[in-house]
């Protein structure tokens, strides 16, 4: 049975754009679908950074319409033992590598099925052993645009890859844990404490005020006025409905001595 035909179509990897493997993703699509809107969400994920690239796709996928077709490349594996996959939801559908690049999309969405693909009259042959990114997911995305259900594309699997995904946490009674995940090129940090959260702490403690505690030091938790606070760092939510830390006009990673993610951010009424 076909599906619905999507008209979006969206590219998460990590190949930069200095070479011509995007421009291929996208001509392979437009053969298939050439009504398709390719939407570039970045090709900037660090290489071979799994982590980075399935929190990217968390942090924006829902801002595209229902339908929409998620083709994602981060995929250090390609040509050995990982299997190309689709993963169907409620509303949209996520294709490319199985090494955990979904792992956020399986532990915050609703996952109705995911489709090991195996059915090579949707691909691009010859498959090359180094570009299933040209070879399998672009013309898959490509023909799921066009309407083909996901069924059609192989088997359905239930043992996917997923990567341990940290999820935040009300610990205790005034507590709430997370941690950082990304640094941006504004050198905001962006953690795992999702608005949610907040909100179910809010309510179970019945405080409005919080302070954000990261490294030693504490940071006011700001409600309005966006990045222009007076404060040198500040946390505050984020468009993705995530806690952030951030500083106005500065680096909040380097104010705060951060290199990267995985550092403990708590909050605490105030």
């Amino acid at each position: 049975m076909a599906a619905e035909p999507s008209s979006f179509v969206t590219l998460l990897t990590d190949f930069g754009t200095d070479d011509p493997w995007v421009g291929s993703l996208k001509s392979v699509i437009w053969q298939i679908s050439p009504g398709a809107k390719i939407v570039d969400v970045t090709h900037s994920v660090p290489a071979h950074d799994v982590f980075a690239g399935a929190f990217a796709l968390y942090r924006c996928y829902r801002d595209y319409p229902e339908g929409t077709v998620h083709l994602c490349v981060v995929d250090p594996g390609v040509g050995g033992a990982r299997r190309p996959i689709l993963v169907a939801t409620a509303g949209r559908c996520f294709v490319g590598p199985d090494n955990g690049l979904f792992s956020f999309v399986y532990e915050f969405d609703t996952v109705r099925q995911v489709v090991h693909l195996t059915c090579d009259q949707y691909f691009h042959l010859p498959v090359s052993g180094t570009f299933h990114g040209r070879d399998i997911f672009a013309p898959v995305a490509g023909w799921l645009a066009a309407g083909v259900a996901p069924s059609d594309f192989g088997p359905s699997i239930g043992d996917w890859v997923k990567l341990a995904v940290p999820v935040d946490r009300i610990a205790g009674d005034n507590l709430v844990r997370g941690e950082v995940c990304a640094v941006d090129r504004f050198g905001n940090c962006i953690t795992n404490i999702r608005a949610a959260t907040l909100g179910q702490f809010a309510e179970r403690t019945g405080r409005r005020r919080f302070k954000v505690l990261v490294g030693g030091q504490e940071i006011p938790l700001v409600s309005a006025g966006g990045y222009g606070q007076d404060a040198p760092v500040f946390a505050l939510m984020g468009s993705s409905g995530l806690l952030e830390l951030a500083s106005n006009q500065r680096s909040a990673a380097q104010v705060l001595g951060l290199t990267g993610r995985g550092k403990e951010v708590a909050i605490m009424g105030a």
